[in-house]
């Protein structure tokens, strides 16, 4: 039986394969091969060119409105004028808030991130990503009103990576300065928006042996830009650790050599004074230094320590007094007390003591803010019986905790952003929630909150100018009234 079936098929194939052949050759009658080459265009396809992964730094600008109007208020750069996080303006803020919370004056919509505004001469900038053009975008708006006046953009082609965007411009009357994603710095005229110079920062400085030359670090550049004295000061890490650009001619002034091969971190640079000499302080990747921000020797490395060197660190250094700072790394790697010592001859630097963040002051993100003796900070959610709480510490002691909020009062994951205004502390919790507490002394008592907006991601630093609080979640930019 198997023996047949086995011969029917055959049979069945044979035959389809006769009828195959005779109409090909059927086809094929009368009708000559026409074998030519083809000729690229010839059929209406689209001409394929190889994409450039050239960026040219604020090719594009767009004239979106005018100027409405100028209002009082001013937060130049990263933690503000004294780059403290806390805001100095006299304008009277609202000593409560009745149940509809304080008034939103704005909104506007944004690309995928944390980045955080600047305010200066009643423009609110801000360094966006696109999505769907797949670029750099630093947008110009009123702080009145919201209208995005100008914006000037180029492409970058970045994969999400928590988001794309996380740097503050620095303003002054005659400069903006920006750092993107991918370490793309941009110097722009304020008002006009014209682009004054560029610096690819990977391009230039960049380590050799890597892919691209890549300093940039993992989810993108968190280094917001310096500008001291009418120059932009940057830690590019690779060939050089940092350098001094003249804000109006772009020219590198000076750079610092990279004996210890630091890298850049998602940190900022603080200015200190420190043993009566004034100096740029960077927690880099590998360790922290200390570079001179005096014209006799600017850009000399002062003293430089690998005793602390966290895989990752986004929270700035703070000056803790006594020649002394605190820095901190993120995911669980907590904190430490770092002494600058003078010999006379040099100056060195030394751990005199680390903790994990379970058992001391920690921050994962934002960077702790100090009023008078205490430091606030938010502590991360690998923190123990302490994370996502507001906490207070003495400056004398990173170890113990002289209040908290409490297990009942946890915010977020631990990331979101503070901000301080006299006696008034704000803070934005993960989900678009805003706290308003009192500070009295070494506690504060919350006086109200309100849900702003249903957000996601509310990790970005916030802005005071004025009598209007600026905040944004992953997507949305709002101008709050929190005047009095």
């Amino acid at each position: 039986m198997l023996l047949n079936v086995k011969k029917r098929t055959l049979i069945v194939a044979g035959v389809v394969l006769v009828f195959a052949f005779i109409l090909f050759f059927w086809l094929l009658k009368d009708q000559p091969l026409d074998l030519s080459e083809r000729i690229p265009g010839m059929d209406d396809r689209p001409k394929m060119e190889a994409k450039s992964d050239t960026v040219i730094i604020g090719q594009f600008f767009d004239t979106l409105a005018q100027m409405d109007a100028i209002v009082a208020g001013d937060w130049p750069r990263f933690r503000g004028t004294d780059l403290d996080n806390i805001s100095k303006d006299t304008t009277p803020l609202a000593e409560s808030w009745d149940s509809s919370g304080p008034s939103i004056i704005w909104r506007t919509t944004l690309g995928e991130g944390y980045a955080g505004p600047a305010v200066h001469n009643g423009r609110v900038y801000l360094l966006d990503y696109n999505e769907r053009k797949k670029a750099d975008a630093l947008r110009c708006f009123s702080l009145s009103s919201g209208k995005e006046l100008w914006r000037r953009w180029y492409y970058v082609d970045l994969k999400r990576n928590h988001g794309y965007s996380r740097t503050i411009p620095a303003v002054t009357d005659k400069y903006l300065v920006t750092i993107g994603p991918r370490s793309h710095v941009m110097c722009v005229d304020p008002i006009t928006g014209k682009l004054l110079w560029s610096i690819n920062l990977e391009k230039e400085f960049g380590i050799p042996g890597t892919e691209k030359g890549r300093i940039t670090p993992d989810f993108y550049t968190g280094q917001c830009p310096l500008i001291d004295d009418n120059v932009a000061v940057l830690a590019p890490g690779g060939k050089a650790l940092m350098i001094g650009v003249d804000c109006s001619s772009g020219k590198i002034l000076w750079q610092t050599s990279n004996p210890d091969s630091l890298r850049m971190s998602h940190g900022s640079i603080i200015p200190m004074i420190i043993h009566g000499k004034r100096m740029y302080v960077y927690n880099a990747v590998g360790g922290v230094c200390g570079i001179s921000a005096e014209k006799a020797d600017i850009g000399k490395l002062m003293w430089t320590t690998t005793e602390w060197s966290p895989a990752t660190t986004a929270a700035s250094p703070l000056f803790l007094g006594n020649n002394e700072i605190a820095v901190f790394g993120s995911y669980g790697a907590g904190g430490a007390r770092i002494v600058i010592n003078n010999t006379g001859s040099g100056y060195s630097a030394s751990v005199r003591e680390q903790h994990k963040a379970t058992n001391g002051l920690a921050s994962d993100q934002q960077t702790p803010v100090i009023i008078g003796n205490y430091i606030w900070s938010v502590l991360p959610e690998n923190a123990g019986a302490l994370k996502k709480q507001l906490v207070c510490y003495k400056k004398s002691d990173l170890l113990t905790a002289v209040w908290s909020s409490g297990k009942e009062n946890r915010f977020g994951r631990g990331l979101g952003p503070y901000i301080v205004s006299g006696d008034k502390l704000y803070l934005l919790d993960d989900d678009g929630k805003l706290y308003f507490y009192k500070i009295q002394d070494n506690k504060v008592s919350l006086i109200a909150s309100h849900k702003i907006i249903k957000g996601i991601e509310a990790w970005g630093p916030m802005a005071i100018a004025g009598k209007y609080l600026i905040m944004r979640d992953s997507r949305n930019l709002l101008c709050l009234n929190i005047g009095k």
